[in-house]
């Protein structure tokens, strides 16, 4: 026997048959056979056609294209069943993460029948991640403790929250808007402790933008607020989160000098957004390029400084006309 066929005989309700299930709805098989003909019939019953269903697993869960197109219309839509009833997209990511990291040796617990949850995995796959963090993303946070379990550090730019936020649900890495993060670096202290030996990641924030209300927040993995007493952190991480809090007066965002600020709206803009800034010199295509912070201390400023005079790729800009875009 097969392990496959083993697994199957293991979990008998996992090998569903739909002609099955359709005549444990109707009993009679006259009216099975009705239905599987009707079904059949109705290939759009979804109100799309084959392509489009190619499209969307491609696209938004990554399969292989050609292996798709040998597949028929009620096997895909199969698939899309299983794919978003029994995973959904964060969790078939992780699985895929998961998979690639262990086949490339970088999952300390590869025992595999020891998981009993995608939570589990989660936390092998954020140990794997943080063991990819190469040199270049380091220059772009600012280190505030480490030892041989904790990492505690500011994101200063959006590529390193998203690198050293991987595998959580923190709206400040969402992977196609950087909004979030620009918005919470802008309004207050943002800071990222990850524990080097279990994967657990917390996120905590103070906010220091008067047009909010005070806040000091604590965050888990899958985004959800929480008391500081939950987080898990240690004495030594609480008292460096503490610290900050009470001696620093400016938000991440200020932290950078206007120049940095500049380079980075103008690459978020240029990469997620299709637009790009006059300002922007064309040697400029490299995100390393652009973020990282300069060694030379710099005057900070108190003005921050907003997505503006930023022009579609398309319109020609006139650098001796002043605030021509606004």
């Amino acid at each position: 026997m097969s392990r496959i066929e083993e697994l199957k005989k293991q979990n008998p309700s996992y090998t569903i048959e739909i002609i099955d299930i359709i005549n444990n709805l109707f009993e009679k098989v006259k009216y099975t056979e009705l239905s599987v003909n009707l079904i059949k019939n109705k290939r759009n019953s979804y109100g799309r056609n084959a392509e489009s269903l190619i499209s969307e697993l491609v696209s938004e869960y990554g399969l292989d294209k050609k292996n798709l197109e040998s597949k028929t219309y009620e096997e895909l839509i199969n698939i899309i069943r299983v794919l978003s009833d029994f995973f959904g997209y964060h969790d078939f990511t992780t699985m895929k993460k998961f998979i690639k990291f262990n086949e490339n040796n970088l999952i300390q617990q590869n025992d595999l029948s020891k998981y009993k949850s995608f939570e589990e995995l989660e936390l092998q796959v954020s140990l794997a991640e943080l063991k990819m963090i190469d040199k270049d993303f380091e220059k772009q946070i600012i280190k505030l403790y480490e030892n041989n379990e904790w990492l505690v550090l500011k994101p200063m730019s959006f590529l390193s929250s998203k690198k050293y936020g991987a595998n959580t649900k923190w709206c400040t890495i969402q992977e196609n808007n950087p909004d979030y993060f620009l918005k919470y670096s802008r309004r207050g202290i943002l800071i990222y402790c990850i524990n080097k030996i279990s994967g657990e990641k917390v996120a905590t924030f103070k906010n220091l933008d008067d047009d909010y209300d005070r806040e000091t927040s604590f965050w888990n993995m899958v985004d959800h607020r929480i008391d500081s007493m939950e987080s898990g952190l240690s004495y030594e991480v609480m008292e460096v989160i503490k610290s900050e809090f009470k001696i620093t007066t400016k938000p991440n965002w200020e932290l950078l000098s206007e120049d940095e600020r500049n380079k980075q709206l103008m690459w978020i803009d240029k990469e997620y957004y299709g637009v790009k800034s006059h300002r922007l010199p064309i040697s400029m295509e490299d995100p390393y390029e652009l973020l990282i912070r300069s060694d030379e201390p710099e005057s900070l400023r108190n003005e921050v400084v907003e997505r503006t005079r930023i022009i579609p790729m398309n319109t020609h800009i006139d650098d001796n006309v002043p605030n021509q875009a606004g």
